[in-house]
């Protein structure tokens, strides 16, 4: 007997940011009368675009909310969602060199895992990870105020208290660099953290700080691949720019950040296809 084939659902990217004040009523509304979401709960996702809207949709609900986004002037697309890209599992990878002829990745005991031509890395997706500050403590107390405060106990009188958690300071900690680099052809994400990899390739040029190696690193990923393409983070943090531009509360941020610039790279690669074809017949739809 035939199973029932089950009804696709798709995955729906915004590419483009919403202005709070005068695109997002419409938009919101749109959201709200397509998939019965509460307008309050809109409002907080389209805040954060541009993204990918993290509920299934269905065909018909697809199809309407890009006909309603293409009216507002909003870029959008939809992909099936057995088809959709992942870049996880992204390999954290602690020793890798940038050669002549491509990117070496080594193991633990120093043997090669990777290798990829430099014409093969897809995109660098760079950034910086704003890191919690240390709460640090002065050190336990010594004996000699432990028996005491056992003698007070058994003597029936309260203990002092101690005021060392009083002392306790907050030790500022300074973000960490990381960069995601995707191949293709098969399709791999490998990470680096500024503060986990040996950086031994660089030779002379080698500091015994990380901060001052990483940047290193990443400017030599830039130079050697030179077909990939660069998030605006990644060219933010190599030129110094805004640090508002490349920061991100946490690593799975900046993944998150990755996997769409990854997607908008792709959407306007088409889009300049079709332009370059007088009758459309480069138009493609994911």
């Amino acid at each position: 007997m035939a199973t029932p084939q089950t009804e696709p659902r798709y995955r729906l990217v915004v590419f483009d940011a919403i202005d709070i004040e005068d695109e997002a009523p419409p938009v919101r509304d749109l959201f709200c009368k397509v998939t019965g979401l509460h307008a309050a709960d809109a409002m907080l996702w389209i805040a954060r675009a541009p993204a990918v809207w993290p509920h299934p949709l269905s065909a018909e609900q697809t199809r309407n909310l890009l006909d309603g986004l293409y009216e507002l002037k909003v870029a959008a697309e939809a992909w099936l969602i057995d088809v959709f890209p992942d870049l996880n599992p992204v390999r954290t990878i602690h020793e890798a060199a940038c050669l002549s002829e491509g990117f070496r990745v080594t193991g633990l005991r120093g043997e090669p895992t990777h290798w990829v031509p430099w014409n093969k890395i897809e995109m660098l997706c760079a950034g910086r990870i704003d890191t919690e500050d240390e709460s640090r403590s002065p050190s336990p107390p010594k004996w000699p105020s432990a028996v005491a405060t056992g003698i007070r106990a058994l003597t029936l009188r309260k203990p002092r208290p101690s005021d060392r958690w009083s002392r306790a300071g907050r030790v500022p900690r300074d973000p960490v660099g990381e960069v995601i680099i995707v191949r293709k052809d098969p399709r791999l994400a490998f990470r680096v953290v500024e503060s986990q990899m040996n950086y031994s390739y660089l030779g002379d040029a080698l500091s015994p700080l990380a901060a001052e190696n990483f940047p290193k690193f990443l400017a030599d990923l830039v130079a050697r691949a030179d077909e990939a393409y660069l998030t605006p983070s990644t060219r933010s943090l190599v030129s110094h720019g805004d640090p508002a531009e490349y920061m991100f509360a946490t690593s799975q941020a900046l993944a998150d950040y990755a996997l769409h610039r990854l997607l908008w790279s792709w959407y306007k690669r088409d889009r300049e296809a079709a332009r370059d074809q007088p009758d459309g017949a480069g138009a493609t739809e994911a």
